[in-house]
């Protein structure tokens, strides 16, 4: 549903970071991969970017359409050369189909509604707002619609098998490029099974490791296909270090950077609605929590598929998804505890029975604890390095709301690193409130106070107590093995 992110960023970072000459216009999927000298933000010059169509006048609804229907023609095409690039056998054509905006939007709602009804909403928008994964209050529906509208170029549907193009970029290349994209996901569903590979009784944590898995094959395949279609699959190994330096480009890129250039790219899609068009210039002001994994699982899931090429080609991409990736850490760093390597599996933490009535339970793993102390003023990543494991729970009682958050480390240092990590969080997060005694607890501002303490490799997170009785029992009751 939301190749149109990968395509924008993979190809924006190819024509920002590169020196060499761009591809010309061939009306297929291109011939190399596409570079130039504009610049990451995407203010680069137009008359030599292939990628940027602005300076060109804007189609006619009846050119819009016929783009949109020469494409659905190549299709049949793509898939047979993905195929072979990727090495895996696509028995079914896969059907491709026009969707309007207005049907999008509706499927998105529908979705959503089936995914997170009213209720679960509601208890989600209150827990994560009250242990600062939200920095405010926002409906949670609403959010996740722009989400995805705002990444609406075209998509693949696991559950009807068919690909839909929602809106047709001017440009030919960039549109088989998403093609691609969505095509790849195709070859995923009919050798791995999405629908099993990505079951809802995954945590977290575990769940944004395999969407790196399929959005980072995704991408790195979708690079391959444009960088060695006109050269056969043999190409890719001769292409490496170019690709390899632009994935690498792509995975440094910051949400704010690429925020600027979703913006700047709306400007080459046609059919869009004026929300859709809003959706995608106000994407940097979505939550962080929300958006950050989202665009990692394009970006950087591109080095995880990138690391395991490296490793074994492409068999070593499918092994992913027979043994999947079952943290964050493994996936953030592939190439020292995911691919090649011993893995490092996360620590089972359980809770022990807590007062009141569960909001939500849950595991944050590393990348969401980046994000999360990140987005409360504190920069320094090793703070989040050496995450063992984790366990949270947001209860309420009575009309208390009370985070228990308990967390493992590789080492003592590790858990310190951390604890002084969320504790400076706290001087942002509660502002004028003094961090510097945790034991003592730091008052919010609303109700309770947020103790923190470190015992060896664990510490202990109570979020909304009056005193440290509720620390003492979730540091005594809590399992770590």
């Amino acid at each position: 549903m939301r190749s149109w992110m990968a395509v924008v960023v993979a190809l924006a970072a190819c024509r920002g970071q590169s020196k060499e000459a761009p591809p010309k216009e061939t009306g297929s999927a291109g011939s190399a991969v596409a570079t130039g000298s504009g610049s990451a933000d995407g203010s680069g010059s137009a008359a030599a970017d292939p990628w940027v169509t602005k300076d060109k006048p804007p189609l006619t609804p009846e050119e819009k359409k016929k783009k949109a229907e020469d494409a659905i023609k190549r299709v049949a095409q793509i898939q047979v050369k993905l195929a072979g690039l990727r090495g895996l056998p696509m028995p079914k054509p896969v059907p491709a189909e026009l969707q309007s905006t207005e049907d999008f939007r509706k499927f998105v709602q529908k979705e959503l509604a089936k995914e997170l009804p009213k209720e679960k909403a509601e208890k989600l928008q209150v827990a994560l707002l009250h242990i600062g994964l939200y920095t405010k209050a926002l409906d949670l529906p609403k959010v996740l619609e722009q989400t995805m509208t705002s990444q609406a170029a075209a998509y693949y549907d696991p559950a009807t098998k068919k690909f839909f193009i929602v809106m047709a970029p001017d440009n030919d290349t960039m549109l088989d490029t998403i093609s691609a994209h969505e095509l790849t996901h195709a070859l995923q569903d009919q050798n791995f099974d999405l629908a099993k590979f990505m079951p809802p009784t995954l945590d977290d944590d575990a769940g944004i490791a395999r969407r790196f898995v399929v959005e980072g094959d995704a991408t790195f395949s979708m690079i391959a296909y444009l960088a060695t279609d006109a050269k056969g699959p043999e190409a890719l190994a001769m292409m490496m270090k170019l690709i390899g330096s632009q994935i690498e480009n792509m995975a440094n890129m910051s949400v704010e950077e690429y925020a600027a250039m979703m913006k700047d790219q709306a400007a080459g899609l046609s059919g869009m609605d004026e929300d859709m068009k809003k959706s995608m210039e106000t994407m940097g002001e979505l939550p962080p929590v929300i958006i950050g994994p989202l665009i990692d699982s394009y970006m950087k899931g591109a080095v995880v598929s990138m690391r395991a090429y490296e490793a074994g080609g492409w068999k070593s991409i499918d092994a992913l998804y027979k043994k999947p990736p079952t943290s964050t850490e493994q996936v953030l760093h592939p190439a020292e505890k995911l691919i090649g390597a011993k893995r490092e599996e996360p620590k089972k933490v359980t809770l022990p029975k807590l007062p009141g009535t569960e909001l939500t339970n849950n595991v944050m793993g590393e990348l969401q604890w980046k994000i999360f102390l990140q987005q409360w003023g504190v920069k320094e990543p090793k703070a989040t390095e050496g995450w063992g494991g984790d366990r949270y729970a947001v209860m309420k009682d009575g009309d208390r709301v009370v985070g228990y958050l308990a967390t493992t480390w590789d080492t003592d240092g590790d858990a310190k690193e951390f604890a002084d990590g969320y504790v400076a969080s706290m001087a942002k997060r509660f502002a004028g409130a003094d961090a510097s005694k945790p034991d003592a607890g730091v008052a919010r501002s609303d109700k309770g106070k947020v103790f923190v303490k470190q015992v060896g490799k664990n510490v202990f997170i109570v979020d909304g107590a009056d005193d440290t009785k509720a620390l003492d029992l979730l540091a005594k009751g809590t399992k770590v093995k």
